[in-house]
């Protein structure tokens, strides 16, 4: 059984950070028993993204936080800024003609693939994605979620 964990990186609105992003979930991805292309893939997704969220605080002196917590049954990842009610991820990236105007690395479609629930939600100027990867071992039968990398 594994002890439960938790990170957060703070990253002021600069892109050369955002590796420090993936070499934390990458590790926690590992520590959590992911197959190696699932952690690849987990990995860049969320650099993308983290990338793509950047933007949406620049000129803001929060920056971008990034908490990982791993669970018996699943790892959490959250992206969280502070500014205009944007996502992280528009749904218009879900809709590859947007996602090619857009410039948008990150699609939904391929978000997707890497991860079993998303999660958006902005309040009191907080904007935050959640993005949820279930885990094999520990999840049950009656789990309807996707089994994504696994």
């Amino acid at each position: 059984m594994r002890e439960h964990s938790r990170t957060r990186v703070h990253l002021s609105p600069d892109a050369r950070l955002v590796a420090a992003v993936g070499g934390a979930v990458a590790h926690f991805a590992a520590r959590a028993g992911l197959e190696d292309g699932a952690c690849q893939l987990l990995t860049e997704v969320l650099e993308d993204l983290c990338h793509q969220t950047l933007p949406l605080v620049q000129g803001n002196a929060d920056g971008l936080d990034v908490d990982i917590e791993d669970f018996e049954d699943r790892l959490e990842i959250v992206v969280e800024h502070h500014g205009a009610a944007q996502p992280s991820l528009g749904m218009e990236s879900f809709i590859p003609e947007f996602a090619r105007q857009l410039n948008v690395r990150v699609t939904g479609a391929r978000l997707m693939l890497s991860v079993d629930r998303i999660e958006y939600d902005a309040s009191n100027g907080s904007i935050r994605t959640t993005l949820v990867k279930y885990l094999r071992s520990g999840r049950s039968s009656g789990t309807t979620a996707g089994t994504n990398g696994r």
